[in-house]
Formats: C-alpha cells, structure tokens, sequence
C-alpha cells in the first residue's frame, strides 16, 4: 500500500512537471521568436534534454547558434557541449573550446569551469594543471559549486598542487553546501544524493523481504517444513541487503580506500544473489524448478568465469580502479546467486530422492503382503 501511494505520488508529480516544463517551453518559444538570446538558450536546453519539448539536436543546435552569435554565456557555453559531446555536429575539442573560452572570458563561472576542465584532462588543448587552477580559482571566486567539487579533485589528486586532503575537503564542503550530488556523496552528507528511484526500489524490497520473514515465522503462514527456513534465511539475507546499501550509500564515498570499497560491495552482492537464489527456489514450482535451476547454475558460472576473466587477463588488475566497483558487485551477486542454487538444488533432489526410495519400499512391501496374503 505505501509502495503503491509511492508510485502513484511520484506519477503525479512528474505529469505536473510536464506540463510546466511544457509551458514554459511555449513561453520561451514566444521570447527566441523575436530574437531574445537567453530564451534561445533556454528552449535550447529543453530541446537537448527533451524537457517540455522532444528532444531535437538540431533544435537546440540552431537556437544556442544564434544566441551565441548575440555574445550570450550561456549560448556559447550550450554551444561548446554539443560540440565536447558531439551532439548534432561531429565531435570536435578544439571547436568545443573555442566556444567554452568566449563564454570564460565574459566572466561565466560555467565557462571558466569547462576551460578549466579541458586545461586539466588534455581536450582541444595540451594537458596544463596550472592552467587549469587559474580558471578553476575564477569560477570559485564566483560561488560555482561544480568548480568547487573540481578544485577539490585537484588537491584530493595533488594535480599542479601538493596534495592536500584538509584542503581538498574544505573545496568538497563549499560545494556541498551549495547541493551539489557528487560533493555530498564524497563528504557521506545525509540521502540527498539519493533519487527517487532508488528509494521506491529499497522500499518495495523491505517490504517484499519482510513480507517473506514474516510469512515463514508466523505459525498459520503458507510456508512449510524446509521452504519456511529457506524463506526465513531469504528474508534476512533481503533485508541484509537493504542495510547494507542503505550503509554504504550514506558511507561509501571516493575518499573510502578501494579495497574497503570492494569488501563492502562483494559482501553486500553476495548477500543480495543468496537472497534472490533462496526466493527463486521456494517461487518456482516443483516441476520447474530444477530444470530452471540447472540453467541458471550454468549461465552465472559462465558469466562467472568470463568477467573474471576479463578483469585478470585483459585489464590486468591494475588498469582496472575506477570500474572494480561494479565488478565487485557483479562477481559477489553471481557467486551468491551460484553457490545458493547449488546447494538448494542438492538438497531438494536429495530430497526428492529420499521420497522416492521411501515409496519404492513402500510400494515393495505391500506387494509382498499381497502375495502372502493369496498363499495363505
């Protein structure tokens, strides 16, 4: 029920959304008619973004053109995107740029920030970390959150400055004060970062696995002999799962060592493929379920081995630090998921088995019976 006022809320509001995002298109339509440069910027991005309007390219190519061409920031900011992202014209750093670099020296704090960015990482121009503090440090000189985030990266880094940890959390703090998702993520600060998503997708999970806990420890519940267990040990292992990422969502952050990180999402992972292996076998029905049972074991020890694989022989290991995470959570998800398959199909057919030497015997003896019974 609170799931489903849930969904039903965020449904609401993102019709109302729509229809603001839609009127405000039509109003900044009126504006770039006759020649407005911030309204084309405006309607520009609703285009790129398909907010009110279907997303266009072209659309928001030509409008962000000619706001640009009126020496509008923000024109000739939009303009640089597209030409970084290759969005509607092919890709091009050096024309991206160009662009960014007219909006930087209006004294636009976004675009002093994209100059900064692309000083730091190489992109249409060579790579100069001391290029890139001097336009990072004007566009923080404005209050802009994302530079603020940037220049903590530079001294959490040590790229063109000592690297200093104090320093690069005082930059982190400024620009989570000001909302900034990858900021508050970094610092752990509260569930902002948190979507709306993702928290409909833990709720609808605690609930489910405690709707399961609850069903095998309630003594008229439907669950039975070896299925209450597993159900018991699924609902822990569910809930487990939504602590955990509860835990590490507030926790984990880039400035948590990599091999905490990995620890945490390979014991998480396998905590959630143990669950949803253990749910699986009670769900299914007895006739599919080893049929079923047996593809799932061979398709994760396939995945399994090749992602490791992948990692060892073609990444080396130490290429490999910025996407471990996933695939700590992929081999602990798989390796959970295999393991608890493996074990729940042995002890039902194990089971099974038992049933039906159990029947033979009975069978066998009640044969006997009939035939003495005949002899005598």
């Amino acid at each position: 029920m609170i799931c489903a006022a849930a969904i039903a809320w965020q449904v609401h509001k993102t019709k109302a959304n729509e229809q603001q995002l839609a009127q405000d298109a039509r109003a900044y339509r009126i504006r770039a008619d006759q020649g407005d440069a911030k309204a084309e910027s405006e309607l520009a991005t609703m285009y790129s973004h398909g907010q009110g309007v279907p997303q266009d390219f072209d659309e928001a190519l030509r409008l962000r053109r000619k706001a640009a061409d009126q020496g509008y920031p923000n024109g000739e900011d939009g303009l640089g995107s597209m030409y970084l992202y290759g969005q509607a014209v092919p890709q091009d750093y050096s024309e991206a740029y160009r662009w960014y670099r007219k909006a930087a020296d209006q004294g636009d704090a976004k675009g002093q920030d994209a100059v900064a960015l692309m000083h730091e990482q190489g992109q249409g121009v060579p790579q100069d970390y001391a290029e890139a503090l001097r336009w990072y440090r004007k566009a923080v000189g404005q209050g802009y959150a994302k530079a603020q985030y940037n220049l903590g990266n530079m001294y959490y880094f040590g790229r063109g400055v000592p690297q200093d940890l104090a320093e690069a959390v005082r930059w982190y703090q400024k620009a989570a004060d000001q909302g900034d998702e990858y900021a508050q993520r970094v610092l752990h600060i509260k569930w902002k970062g948190m979507s709306t998503t993702m928290k409909i997708s833990l709720s609808v999970m605690f609930l489910g696995c405690s709707s399961f806990l609850v069903g095998s420890l309630v003594p008229a519940g439907s669950f039975r002999g070896g299925n209450r267990r597993i159900s018991t040990l699924a609902g822990l292992l569910g809930l487990s799962y939504v602590a955990l990422d509860l835990l590490g969502f507030r926790y984990i952050g880039i400035l948590t060592p990599i091999s905490a990180i990995g620890g945490f999402q390979f014991v998480k992972s396998l905590a959630g493929g143990t669950a949803v292996a253990l749910l699986l076998s009670i769900v299914l029905p007895n006739n599919l379920w080893p049929k079923v049972a047996k593809i799932l074991i061979g398709l994760d020890a396939a995945l399994l081995i090749g992602l490791d694989v992948l990692l060892i022989v073609v990444c080396r290991l130490r290429h490999f630090a910025s996407p471990l995470r996933p695939f700590w959570f992929i081999n602990g998800t798989l390796l959970g998921t295999v393991a608890s398959l493996v074990i729940v199909f042995w002890i039902t057919s194990r089971n099974t088995q038992s049933e039906r030497d159990s029947i033979t015997v009975v069978t066998e003896s009640d044969s006997e019976v009939g035939v003495n019974g005949d002899g005598s």
